[in-house]
């Protein structure tokens, strides 16, 4: 079985990346809170027809699919299992609900299962609908079964070429195969077919960053933000591929722009505290911003490890001391703490 990698995989909901030694990028595994900016008015007074009317499917339906566009999805996943509980002939209701047990956070395998059930129904009466046959290809993604997978998308786009959504997928999954020229391919063509869709462009950066095309990658991050210029994911982005690029001064601007949009966005600061660290030589604020990072999230090993070894550098032997302490306590086995630790024994 493959890891269920593809849970996000038509949103393009993305990993980002930070620094833990001068030579080295890790995946920190790090997911940036979505900004959820909904239409209040409209979602408001949807709230208040279903308080009136709780049976209405088609305003359940509403709702939902106004959940599923903000990435909100456990307000989807409501609204999908109240219509389909209310309605289960109704082919929106199903297809709905069935988007949903696929797209909540670590979804079991029964659910991926379930989804796909609901998803062949649903073509048994819709056979030629692209929507249908791209979101089933997506339930066999997630159980590792890219060969239907690529099958069911190629038929979606038999019928419909510039079906956006069927290149997106493709990209994703090739990404995981590493066939990193297709899926680059497949994501430009959703692109050029929508030039407005920005989670396109984020996936297309996330990308180009793990193949290490930094340059490219930063062209696409600022599309994105030209088109949703608040969203943390694509301000990372820029931050990120700026620092990669070796332009500090910009990459440092940008990360404070994160900071006044989330102060509890704690890879903000432990990135901050890298460039003091090792590209400017401010170690003083290099171990103010390791600390503030730890002050967020005071397990997060890396800073911990590189503060010691800012304290190293300053020779504050005691303060290293406690510091690769902190990081062994966390984990006994992390390399580079072991051999610092070793490094103070010595000294």
């Amino acid at each position: 079985m493959v890891k269920n990698t593809f849970i996000f995989a038509l949103l393009g909901f993305g990993i980002l990346f930070s620094c833990t030694s001068e030579e080295k990028v890790e995946d920190d595994q790090f997911f940036v809170k979505e900004e959820v900016k909904k239409e209040k008015d409209v979602f408001t007074q949807i709230s208040d027809s279903l308080n009136e009317n709780p049976e209405n499917v088609k305003l359940w339906i509403r709702q939902g699919n106004l959940c599923k566009d903000e990435l909100n999805f456990d307000c989807a996943l409501n609204a999908g299992a109240k219509a389909f509980r209310i309605d289960s002939t109704n082919i929106e209701a199903r297809r709905l609900y069935a988007w949903t047990l696929i797209n909540k956070p670590k979804a079991p395998v029964s659910d991926i299962e379930r989804a796909k059930r609901h998803y062949q129904y649903i073509l048994s009466l819709q056979p030629k609908d692209p929507q249908t046959l791209v979101e089933l290809a997506n339930t066999f993604s997630l159980t590792g079964d890219f060969k239907t997978a690529i099958k069911y998308i190629n038929d979606a786009l038999k019928i419909d070429e510039r079906y956006r959504d069927g290149y997106v997928l493709k990209g994703s999954i090739y990404k995981t195969l590493e066939k990193n020229d297709l899926a680059l391919s497949s994501y430009q063509t959703a692109l050029q077919i929508d030039p407005e869709f920005f989670i396109g462009h984020l996936n297309t950066g996330w990308l180009l960053t793990s193949i290490e095309n930094h340059k490219l990658a930063l062209e696409y991050y600022e599309n994105a933000v030209n088109l949703k210029p608040d969203n943390l994911n694509a301000i990372y982005g820029v931050a990120k591929s700026l620092q990669d690029l070796g332009d500090y001064e910009a990459a440092l601007a940008q990360y404070r722009k994160i900071e006044k949009i989330e102060p509890d966005f704690y890879i903000t600061y432990f990135n901050q505290a890298f460039i003091k660290q090792y590209y400017q030589e401010e170690l003083d604020s290099a171990t103010y911003f390791y600390n503030k990072a730890l002050e967020i999230h005071p397990k997060y090993l890396p800073a911990w490890y590189q503060l010691g070894e800012t304290y190293y550098s300053q020779n504050r032997i005691p303060d290293a001391g406690r510091a690769f302490a902190e990081a062994l306590r966390i984990d006994p086995n992390y390399a580079p703490v072991k051999e610092a630790a070793e490094k103070l024994r010595n000294k």
